[in-house]
């Protein structure tokens, strides 16, 4: 067989192949691969100028050093929520935590209540009534007066040097957020953590990377995140979910604040290790995409805005095609496929979209490994790349079903994530 399609490869026009690649080279070459090659040809070259002309000059060390508050919100995490207080302890010299247990039944409070005997810097708040993740945020603000505020999911483990990382960026008086980057912490658990663990690799570490530089950057991982406190106290915290951390950094943009990306400002999180898990995080997460970028936000395009600015419409064109165009039009090209192409030939278009597919991911391996603290994980983890393309598949097929729904029915004002007294009485965007 391979014979034969290396047979077909060179009898077909070049214009031909070309259209069997289209939905590849338009999805993911140039979202992905080719904008993660600028951002490696950019550092290269300053890397060498600086070889070559500033051979003795040492690494800034930090210098911003700004008070911290770092929010724990979230429900029944009483397993993880020593690790994750561990994890940031004694890592940072102007830092206090606030825990905010919303309504949990596992002892939440209590272990963080233990924990806080160690720590002075430490408030341990309980909501008796679950409010969702919103509101169990903006119930901390009054209790701080710190200049940056940190989120962490109860689950996440923060690396030593993270939080001094995160809040580097806000020495800019425009920075309103900082985004970090959120790692597997059991990649290699099951076959669904390891695909995923490669996935946050391409489209964290080094696709944020991307979206920063080009000013287009339009979300702060739940995980570990920064905003400034005048900020959020300028748009009146967080607004009700799912995707509040989205909304919030749209709302952020809208404002004229910046919003930039921390590479080595990680942190280790679980990962769903059940594929209807993974389905359902998926699909509140492309839900978000209609509700804030299509509906909610829309004046971000406006160019009557006081705040408006190309970079904003930038990053609705680049949500609206690739998340809703390119995706209904890769699953046209599907129909295409399989109703129009000659079946004698389908075997040998599906082949070359899957080598092309994986050389491209191949090429991004590359820049992750280049741009990699742990370069042995980040291999091993790489080696999952042949099985990435079915694994892609599959999400622009959760994709299609949750942007269809959301359109046509408003299906995440429907979700639990949210608890149904807080989502009836909101806006339904």
């Amino acid at each position: 067989m391979l014979i034969d399609w290396i047979h077909w490869l060179s009898s077909e026009r070049r214009e031909d192949l070309l259209l069997v690649l289209a939905p590849i080279l338009l999805l993911d070459a140039v979202r992905y691969s080719v904008g993660a090659l600028g951002v490696w040809l950019v550092d290269f070259a300053q890397l060498l100028y600086k070889t070559v002309f500033h051979p003795r000059q040492r690494e800034v060390e930090y210098q911003h050093c700004p008070t911290v508050c770092v929010i724990i919100a979230g429900l029944n995490e009483a397993d993880t929520l020593p690790y994750t207080l561990e994890s940031l302890h004694g890592t940072y010299p102007r830092m206090e935590i606030i825990v905010v247990d919303d309504g949990s039944d596992d002892g939440m409070a209590s272990i963080a209540r233990d924990f806080a005997q160690r720590i002075p810097q430490m408030t341990v708040l309980r909501k008796p009534r679950r409010g969702g993740k919103s509101s169990a945020l903006n119930f901390a603000l009054p209790f701080t007066q710190a200049e940056i505020l940190v989120c962490v999911d109860g689950d996440s483990h923060v690396s030593s040097t993270g939080i001094w990382e995160i809040v580097q960026p806000f020495a800019d008086p425009s920075v309103g957020a900082v985004s970090a980057t959120v790692l597997a912490r059991n990649p290699f658990a099951k076959l669904i953590t390891w695909l995923q663990a490669l996935e946050y690799l391409r489209n964290i570490f080094v696709g944020r990377m991307f979206a920063s530089r080009m000013g287009i950057l339009g979300i702060i991982s739940g995980a570990f995140g920064a905003y400034r406190r005048s900020a959020i106290q300028r748009l009146h915290g967080w607004d009700v979910g799912p995707g509040e951390d989205g909304d919030l950094t749209l709302r952020m943009r809208k404002s004229g604040y910046r919003i930039v990306f921390a590479p080595y400002a990680q942190c280790l999180t679980n990962l769903p290790q059940n594929w209807w898990t993974l389905i359902k995080q998926r699909r509140r997460w492309e839900w978000a995409v209609v509700t804030f970028e299509c509906r909610k936000h829309i004046d971000l395009i406006n160019p009557r805005n006081p705040n408006f600015r190309l970079s904003n419409f930038a990053l609705l064109l680049d949500r609206w095609m690739y998340n809703v165009i390119l995706m209904y039009a890769f699953w046209g090209y599907a129909v295409w496929l399989l109703l129009l192409q000659p079946r004698a030939q389908l075997g040998y278009v599906l082949l070359l979209n899957y080598v092309v597919y994986v050389a491209l991911d191949m090429l991004q391996l590359l820049l992750i490994l280049y741009y990699s603290t742990n370069r042995l994980r980040d291999l091993a983890i790489g080696l999952a790349t042949p099985l990435m393309p079915l694994y892609h598949v599959l999400l622009k097929f959760v994709s299609l079903i949750a942007v269809t729904e959301e359109i046509f029915t408003r299906r995440s004002f429907r979700d639990n994530f949210v608890p149904i007294h807080v989502r009836e009485s909101t806006w339904h965007w």
